[in-house]
């Protein structure tokens, strides 16, 4: 008999036009030894090798959740933790047999004995703030450099200073800034930096800038040294596309000792449809666990999916519920986040997450610097308690996007 401490458990929503407790069994056998085809009886070994049903919960005919008890036995958690779990619960036959119409894994527990294996976030809510010189419970307003392309290194550094002036504290490449020939990774860097550093001398304030450095896996830490050489002081890599492993080998190795921003951009492709894939708090999940410290959220009142409360506020438990000797990861905010709709997203996440708003800053009538005050003085009446059209009677740079 197996049981949570020795296995990871999986939790699956299943749609068959069969028995769901076989579709389980046929599951959970085929990710594991699948048959016996020894002579004899099936050794000891092959017996512990074997995972099992943990439950089955039927909500109606062929349809429910099936949670599934993998054995860390199976495991090769020391050289490939991920592809260990990547391999069992996504990878194999779990989404691919033909018993049923819809697979989609929802979550899962490890063990304590597994989650040493995973690096964590380096900084979480608190580490971030300690880089700012914030304190408890100060909210952490960034932007995204928007154009999201088409943008040369000085007209990106122009935008990074004016943000800067007005007040973020965080500011990231859009994904679509790849590092081509017309705006590349140490000229945009470079420059970004020492605006931002004359942006520090005025306002006595400093920010983290975070380039997007994903490229191939044998290319990435040459794009980081390059990155942190000219100044950047984080780091943003959307793992999708360089690899989940790319989390992970930045975030363990000691030559990049900066926040990680772990770009999701792609993870509504298994996430989207209804019932099918893999859910989105699996995503954050191994983000999470492989080392990211930042994470985008959808906005409640945004324009991407994912934006209801009951959906965000189950991602913002995944990325702040405790797990032994690993950080939280900090929600990053995006995706249509503005002055108007910043209290009621504040209501729901609370002040631990940093806030992104791109084009809500940087259209502002009066401009980018006018746009990033405008967010603060959204965030000063949601402490207050005052309502927003009331606070932007006094408050102009706030009045103007009302």
């Amino acid at each position: 008999m197996h049981h949570q401490g020795d296995s990871v458990l999986a939790t699956y929503y299943i749609e068959t036009k069969g028995d769901l407790r076989r579709v389980a069994e046929h599951m959970v056998e085929l990710e594991t030894t699948g048959a016996w085809q020894g002579p004899g009886a099936p050794t000891e070994l092959f017996q512990r090798c074997r995972g099992e049903v943990h439950s089955v919960e039927e909500v109606e005919p062929g349809k429910g959740l099936v949670r599934l008890l993998f054995p860390l036995i199976n495991m090769n958690l020391e050289e490939a933790a991920f592809p260990s779990l990547w391999l069992t619960m996504v990878g194999g036959g779990t989404h691919a047999l033909n018993t049923y119409e819809k697979s989609r894994l929802l979550d899962f527990q490890l063990p304590e004995e597994a989650l040493r294996y995973f690096p964590g976030p380096q900084f979480g809510i608190r580490g971030t703030r300690e880089l700012l010189g914030l304190g408890e419970g100060e909210l952490i307003i960034g932007t995204i450099v928007k154009p999201t392309s088409g943008l040369t290194a000085d007209e990106v550094a122009a935008i990074c200073y004016e943000a800067a002036l007005g007040g973020v504290r965080f500011i990231k490449d859009d994904e679509k800034m790849l590092n081509v020939p017309y705006c590349p990774l140490a000229e945009r860097v470079r420059k970004v930096s020492e605006a931002l550093k004359r942006a520090q001398d005025r306002t006595g304030q400093n920010v983290l800038y975070a380039p997007h450095i994903t490229t191939n896996p044998d290319r990435l830490k040459e794009n980081a040294r390059i990155a942190l050489a000219n100044g950047a002081s984080a780091l943003m890599v959307n793992f999708f596309a360089a690899g989940f492993w790319a989390l992970e080998a930045l975030a363990r190795d000691r030559e990049f000792p900066v926040p990680i921003y772990a770009h999701c951009g792609g993870k509504e492709a298994l996430s989207r449809a209804p019932g099918q894939g893999v859910d989105a708090n699996v995503v954050a999940k191994f983000a999470r666990l492989l080392g990211g410290d930042y994470f985008r959220i959808s906005t409640v009142g945004g324009y991407m999916v994912g934006g209801t409360r009951e959906e965000l506020l189950s991602l913002k438990a995944v990325m702040k519920e405790p797990l032994p000797g690993i950080k939280d990861m900090v929600p990053a905010i995006s995706g249509g986040l503005k002055p108007s709709n910043l209290p009621q997203n504040l209501e729901i996440f609370g002040l631990d997450v940093m806030v992104l708003a791109g084009t809500g800053i940087t259209s502002h009538p009066m401009g980018i610097a006018a746009g990033t005050r405008a967010m603060h003085q959204a965030a000063q009446a949601f402490r207050q308690g005052i309502p927003l059209a009331e606070y932007a009677r006094t408050h102009p740079e706030l009045q103007a996007v009302l």
